[in-house]
């Protein structure tokens, strides 16, 4: 079999999300806001604009990671099979993730990896007396709002108003402050946004903390190629349904892709920054400098070729996976 090296890189348009808030002062829920420097013909300005942070969208792939696996009977953690990423923190996390006594655990990353996908692609910390760590596998950035629209993306508080009129929940002992209606207010935003996700194989199934053992399988060829499967069934599925962000029962969001590159390499290539226009352009550019048998899926709202693209990139990453 043969790693691989994937590399996304697109634009979204997300109208009326709260994908990701932040704290609540009182009845008013905040969205994330972040700040971004630009170069401007007289010198630098920057920005507070919205964003969705890099550890909800990782959430959200891993929990499509999580159902991938448990449909494909590929092992995974009890915790992390419900959506719950704690990933062995501690000693009695793996302890309750794996129904095991961790004393009579050998090698803590050896032992993880080969009983939970999840945490053998997306990494963990084990913050015990004998520290073990392992860094994810892939790699996400926040999105933020695209270079030519940080002037016009504005976040706006909506109100909302729950009513408990002609019912007995609204009595008090003061009648003067009987109320049947609760305010609140949700900041939204709409903005064009920048993704961004990466993709390496090469450890998938391997171990990497002890030095004197990194890169020593654990698992087979065979579940290898199962679990990367899984983790391209994953991705198709992640990018195609936008699989991330919070408050979707209420607030879900008007999203389709602008455009899309998808980077399939043998060794480490990177697509260029979304967050100019001419990133496409740029992509290619690189791959005619920088190439290892790099292979790029490019899909564009004005071609209506973007499922197409992410579709045809999976099946691509997969035979070079088997080595065809």
């Amino acid at each position: 079999m043969s790693d691989i090296f994937i590399s996304v890189r697109g634009r979204l348009l997300l109208n009326v999300e709260a994908m990701n808030m932040t704290e609540s002062v009182g009845n008013y829920v905040k969205h994330r806001r972040v700040p971004v420097l630009i170069h401007q013909k007289d010198g630098f300005a920057t920005y507070f604009v919205p964003a969705i942070s890099g550890e909800s969208i990782a959430h959200g792939f891993q929990k499509v990671i999580a159902d991938e696996a448990v449909n494909k009977g590929i092992p995974v953690c009890r915790l992390c099979k419900n959506g719950i990423f704690l990933k062995s923190t501690s000693q009695k996390v793996l302890e309750d993730s794996f129904s095991t006594n961790s004393k009579s655990i050998s090698n803590i990353e050896e032992f993880i990896v080969k009983n939970c996908t999840v945490e053998d692609i997306g990494g963990f910390l084990y913050a015990e007396q004998a520290n073990v760590k392992r860094t994810s596998n892939f790699y996400v950035g926040y999105m933020i709002p695209v270079r030519e629209t940080l002037e016009h993306v504005v976040i706006d508080p909506q109100l909302h108003s729950r009513y408990a009129l002609g019912t007995g929940f609204v009595t008090s002992e003061n009648k003067q402050e009987e109320r049947g209606q609760m305010i609140y207010y949700v900041e939204v935003s709409s903005a064009l946004y920048t993704f961004s996700l990466d993709i390496d194989t090469k450890y998938i199934g391997k171990l990497t903390f002890e030095f004197e053992n990194v890169g020593k399988s654990v698992v087979s060829d065979s579940e290898r190629i199962n679990r990367i499967d899984v983790l391209l069934d994953s991705l198709k599925l992640f990018l195609l349904e936008h699989g991330f962000g919070a408050k979707k029962t209420r607030f879900l969001p008007t999203a389709e892709w602008d455009s899309i590159v998808i980077g399939i390499s043998d060794n480490t290539w990177t697509a260029c920054s979304p967050f100019t226009e001419n990133y496409v352009d740029n992509s290619i550019k690189k791959k005619s400098k920088i190439n290892y048998n790099t292979e790029l899926f490019i899909g564009r709202k004005t071609e209506n070729n973007i499922d197409d693209a992410i579709i045809s990139a999976v099946e691509n990453a997969k035979q070079r996976i088997r080595g065809k």
